[in-house]
């Protein structure tokens, strides 16, 4: 009997308790409205030569800036990014792939994720080819995505993500940079909330020896990287 009653019981609970089984992320940017960040950015780098170590000890900057919506026309937002570089344009289609960057193209790029179109179940991973920029160089990359959970009380969606490329290498010189990191997506407001990420570059030259290959110089570089949504007006 007291199976039954469980049993019972578990059925009702199921029914009125809902389950979103999946989710379409999709930024939703409000013209008018503006989204302040604070980004935060922890530099590290060391130096191997022989037997001689060298590391650099950490450095914290900071600094804020702000997306300002302002219309959505031709199936992407036109958004001002407003940063202690100065202001410029971008065009971004609301599953965050860019699709213009008239005039000055500006270095501080928000961190914007592109989603797979349509429904994303829980659990299912995503593979999508975007060019990552350094600097003046392009190159493109194979970003992994992953929807780890949804939280239907508040919202969002949790993300974990890497990205990796192919740098040019040859006998002597091999290069490495790796990507990975988490986002959490409010996908009601259709915003970033939160982020962190954590990238590597790694260049090593070695000596090749017939068939043995013996380091004989590193240089690794790591960003370990953050971004939280400030304040949201309308």
């Amino acid at each position: 009997m007291r199976v039954k009653t469980y049993a019972l019981l578990t059925l009702i609970l199921t029914l009125f308790v809902p389950v979103l089984e999946a989710v379409e992320l999709k930024y939703k940017f409000l013209p008018g409205s503006t989204y302040e960040y604070d980004y935060t950015v922890t530099e590290s780098s060391k130096v191997a030569a022989f037997k001689t170590n060298s590391t650099r000890s950490p450095v914290k900057t900071s600094q804020k800036f702000t997306l300002r919506a302002i219309d959505f026309q031709e199936g992407s937002y036109i958004i001002d990014v407003i940063g202690s570089g100065g202001t410029f344009r971008r065009y971004i289609r609301e599953n965050g792939a860019l699709s213009g960057a008239p005039g000055e193209t500006g270095q501080s790029v928000p961190f914007l994720l592109t989603f797979p179109a349509g429904d994303w179940k829980v659990s299912e991973r995503h593979q999508i080819q975007q060019t990552l920029t350094a600097g003046a160089t392009s190159l493109p990359a194979t970003w992994n995505m992953m929807l780890k959970s949804v939280d239907n009380d508040k919202q969002t969606a949790e993300i974990l993500f890497n990205c990796t490329f192919k740098l040019p290498e040859d006998r002597l010189r091999r290069k490495e940079f790796a990507m990975k990191g988490r986002a959490i997506f409010n996908y009601e407001q259709g915003v970033l909330q939160q982020a962190e990420w954590v990238s590597t570059y790694r260049f090593v030259f070695s000596n090749r020896e017939v068939a043995v290959g013996r380091e004989l110089w590193l240089f690794e570089h790591q960003n370990a990287s953050s971004l939280t949504l400030a304040a949201n007006k309308d």
